[in-house]
């Protein structure tokens, strides 16, 4: 088995898909993406997905990515995975300003491409690219012209969002404890398009770009016990400081397709994204058959006193539980995932907060991953949920989303000779 003609193609591949995405992704629109950097999302995008995204206790023994910085100190040494995620996502929306025009959509998403490897008995590491944000919205309102009674047609549209390029080291400390930290840079672009209709015809166009940048560091830990004979207990914690992202303003006015203003940079300020927390606990046999798991995540947003018009962001806490049934085989002279099959849910009271009302998540998941003959695995997961209410005029959003994770696996190569 060759090393550089798989891992090109399987590159290959996912930059072709990544570079679809971009595009599919805009038939989206998100309501609540109008608020802050975007719809920020809590979902991990990996093995895990149809467990309710639950696995800060887990380790990735076999996979490339994890929900702790000190997931892939699990890894088996010898081995590099490449791993991508797709998500297709349907939403039908609920509400008193939502018509047959506007009542469904649909949107296919890359979440993340990643490439990990154990270098050593110790060390393991990994680099990946993931959406952290996303920003899609439209939608269109009047406003009185001074001194008349007519009104003007003012559309807003926003697109954009915010990226994490990341690189993820992880240490095995002895048999039991496993220390990791995730360094990243965030980087993206929130844009906001308004859209001026005259009564005379004259259109006026404003596109407002802000740009944010900063790095973000991760830190976890993951602790491993026999409790008894046949059954291990493993307890995960994770936690992130409060990060200040540097934010650049541009603007570009044009009327009638001339441009009146253009500017690069006319603003410089700050948006910070909280503090944050988690911990979680898992139960699985020793064969690796059964597993039972539960997360819990807190981010402090109401120290940071971001609002607005009616708007605020506020502390948000999601919960989740899941479970994962899996079967092994031997293959490259190592154990492999034959099969497994995962169910999960959470609830997710989200950070944001509309005309009194929190803007929660709720959904189910399942998930079913299948190993290939050539180092190929492939999970499926499902979700149903619902998210917002219909209460003081604001939008429900009832979902389901479908979700692809490709993983590669193949062994490293030192001078051309193999090594364990």
């Amino acid at each position: 088995m060759k090393f550089v003609p798989y891992f090109t193609y399987t590159a290959i591949a996912a930059i072709l898909l990544l570079n679809s995405s971009q595009s599919l992704a805009q038939s989206m629109s998100t309501p609540y993406s109008v608020y802050g950097v975007g719809d920020i999302d809590p979902r991990t995008y990996n093995h895990n997905i149809g467990m309710g995204s639950t696995g800060l206790a887990l380790k990735t023994t076999l996979f490339s990515s994890g929900n702790n910085p000190a997931s892939v100190a699990g890894m088996q040494r010898s081995f590099f995975m490449l791993e991508t995620n797709g998500t297709f996502k349907s939403v039908g929306y609920s509400g008193k300003a939502i018509t047959n025009d506007n009542k469904s959509n649909s949107d296919f998403t890359i979440k993340k491409l990643s490439l990990s490897t154990k270098l050593n008995s110790v060390w393991a590491s990994g680099i990946g690219f993931k959406q952290y944000s996303s920003v899609n919205y439209q939608f269109q309102t009047t406003k009185p012209i001074e001194g008349s009674e007519q009104n003007y047609l003012i559309q807003y549209s926003g697109d954009g969002g915010l990226n994490s390029y990341y690189w993820n080291n992880a240490f095995a400390l002895g048999k039991n404890l496993s220390l990791g930290v995730t360094s990243s840079f965030l980087s993206g672009s929130v844009n906001q398009t308004e859209t001026i209709t005259e009564s005379s015809g004259n259109v006026v166009q404003s596109l407002r770009k802000d740009y944010y940048k900063q790095f973000h560091f991760d830190y976890g830990l993951i602790y491993t016990a026999a409790i008894s004979k046949k059954w291990n207990l493993a307890l995960g914690g994770r936690f992130a400081q409060q990060t200040k992202l540097n934010k650049e303003r541009s603007l570009t006015v044009i009327a009638n397709s001339d441009s009146l203003i253009s500017q690069d940079v006319i603003q410089t300020s700050s948006f910070s994204l909280p503090q944050s927390y988690g911990a979680g606990i898992a139960f699985y046999n020793k064969t690796g058959t059964t597993t039972f798991a539960a997360d819990y995540s807190h981010d402090n947003w109401t120290s940071l006193n971001y609002k607005g018009s009616g708007w605020k962001l506020v502390n948000s806490d999601r919960f989740s539980v899941g479970a994962e049934f899996a079967s092994f085989k031997q293959t490259l002279n190592k154990t492999a995932q034959k099969r497994s099959f995962q169910l999960g849910a959470f609830i997710n009271n989200s950070y944001l907060q509309v005309k009194n009302y929190q803007i929660n998540d709720y959904g189910i998941t399942a998930g079913l991953t299948r190993s290939l003959n050539n180092g190929l695995l492939y999970t499926i997961g499902a979700e149903a949920g619902t998210r917002g209410t219909i209460n003081s005029n604001l939008i429900k959003e009832n979902y389901v989303q479908l979700s692809l994770t490709l993983s590669f696996r193949d062994y490293l190569f030192s001078k051309g000779r193999k090594y364990d």
